[in-house]
């Protein structure tokens, strides 16, 4: 609740993309090798999508995509950016734990919704309902590098050895990276590491 209601402070404020603290142009290095990997765009799924940046990218690089959120402000500023970008994203304002999408996807793609939610095998249950044979699924997560490593407030850190684990035995991890970031305000800093998997059922 003290998730959803910081989210929706900080969206209120926004007028686009930009304007967020978490803001990134930049997609994920795996989701631009999965979606090179891949023979030819499938359907694609951006879960917890924000303001739409990664949906647009995925969308632009053919895929059918659909962006998941449950924030009204977030999608009304995504939808604002597929219009700019002269793309089409199927935009859905849902709780993810409730959602039941007709398709599965051959990408999902979360860039920042698990380490938000504390029942991660609930999370999990979903992403291996949704995800195709063979899919990808390209995960960025605060990652927690010692037993001190933690904060009462902001994402749940959770270590890759944790989330490998979590995801194991229907998806393997297919690669890894992690860097550290510093100068992070308090109470969530001074440094957090970010982690990005890349998994495949």
């Amino acid at each position: 609740m003290f998730q959803k209601k910081f989210m929706e402070r900080v969206y209120e404020k926004a007028t686009k993309p930009s304007d967020l603290l978490w803001h990134s142009d930049e997609p994920s290095p795996f989701l631009v090798k999965a979606i090179r990997e891949r023979k030819q765009p499938g359907r694609a799924l951006d879960l917890g999508c924000g303001a739409g940046v990664f949906s647009v990218y995925m969308a632009k690089a053919g895929y059918q995509v659909t962006g998941l959120d449950f924030i009204p402000k977030a999608l009304e500023l995504a939808r604002q950016l597929a219009r700019e970008k002269n793309v089409d994203v199927n935009w859905v304002q849902a709780d993810l734990f409730a959602w039941n999408p007709e398709n599965k996807f051959d990408i999902i793609l979360d860039s920042g919704c698990l380490h938000t939610i504390s029942d991660k095998h609930k999370f999990k249950e979903q992403i291996i309902s949704w995800l195709a044979p063979g899919g990808d699924f390209v995960l960025g997560h605060f990652g927690r590098r010692s037993f001190f490593d933690w904060r009462p407030v902001g994402p749940i850190r959770r270590s890759k050895e944790e989330l490998e684990k979590l995801f194991s035995p229907e998806l393997t991890l297919k690669d890894y990276e992690a860097r550290v970031q510093e100068n992070v305000p308090m109470p969530i800093g001074p440094t957090v590491q970010l982690q990005s998997l890349w998994f495949r059922k």
